[in-house]
């Protein structure tokens, strides 16, 4: 009698359909998800008639329309540029872990448009320009919305200019957001993509084992760097976006080492988590991304595993 293999996972995907649209901001997150998806369909075995012409299909359909505007060419641009360095890290990195591969896929993407932007910087004048607008438009939007209900309150001044530097902070640091988006709809493509050709039933693996080479605490180094020393704003721009987007991976991280840890809350310690984490976000996200950067030298979890081998 054979083994029933548990087929469950699907919060993870949801989770990450989720968090793509919340930080692609002004880009298209259907991009971001559906065009890798279709190159992969296309250029990865098993190459089978129906999936490929679903994939021609959705390309067909996500480029269909030219002629718009920057934002337009620059997101069909990236997410055809990011499932092609996707496609080449898979076939690159056989034996590699799905972060491997994405991460080299992200920063490959972030590297090819820097060389395209460097040549013609015109490119991205123009784009940095239209985003900071389209952020700020949406922003004083919200704003016009609420200012008469906010108003009559003491703090309704203070949450008014707050939305504004919420859309000027987004504007500085969206292409690290973009990069988070761009490394969750990976996740999602390739959790997708394995359940279809492969029928893997859990292809990205539980949040507690959760991370990614330590070799890349040098980019936090750089980060630091360029913020700490006395450059030019581009320098210190880069060292912000750098820094949050590694940031974000490591407070990731940290948070997969406390649930290894402690153990996976239930459903009345998720709602506490959930409360602690909107009140106190500050504390919440700097203990967990001491956390995750202590993983990097400590590597708690094999310690804890280690221990546990040792006491059984």
């Amino acid at each position: 009698m054979g083994t029933r293999v548990r087929t469950g996972g699907w919060a993870t995907p949801i989770v990450l359909t989720i968090i793509t649209p919340v930080f692609s901001l002004v880009v298209n997150p259907g991009v971001l998800l559906f065009i890798p998806l279709a190159l992969m369909l296309l250029a990865l075995p098993p190459r089978r008639p129906m999936l490929v012409a679903l994939a021609g299909f959705i390309l067909a359909l996500g480029i269909a329309g030219g002629g718009g505007d920057v934002l337009w060419w620059f997101s069909r641009g990236w997410a055809l540029i990011l499932g092609a360095w996707f496609i080449a890290a898979v076939a690159l990195l056989p034996k590699s872990t799905f972060m491997s591969r994405g991460l080299l896929a992200v920063f490959g993407t972030a590297a090819s448009s820097l060389v395209l932007f460097v040549t013609r910087r015109a490119g991205w004048t123009q784009l940095d320009w239209t985003v900071a607008n389209r952020l700020r438009d949406g922003a004083a939007l919200v704003a016009a919305q609420w200012s008469e209900r906010l108003s009559e309150r003491a703090w309704g001044a203070e949450a008014i200019r707050s939305i504004h530097k919420a859309a000027d902070l987004e504007a500085a640091i969206y292409p690290a957001l973009l990069s988070l988006a761009s490394l969750a709809a990976l996740a999602t493509v390739w959790w997708l993509w394995r359940r279809v050709t492969e029928r893997e039933p859990n292809p990205l693996g539980g949040l507690r084992e959760f991370r990614f080479r330590d070799e890349l605490i040098w980019v936090v180094v750089v980060a630091v760097l360029l913020l700490v020393l006395p450059l030019n704003d581009d320098a210190a721009r880069t060292g912000t976006n750098l820094a949050t987007f590694m940031g974000a991976l490591y407070a990731l991280r940290g948070l997969a080492v406390a649930i290894a840890l402690f153990g996976a809350p239930g459903p009345v310690g998720m709602i506490f988590g959930f409360a602690a984490f909107l009140f106190l976000f500050p504390m919440v996200v700097a203990a967990t991304l001491v956390l995750g950067l202590s993983d990097t030298w400590l590597d708690l979890r094999a310690r804890v595993a280690q221990a546990k081998n040792q006491q059984g």
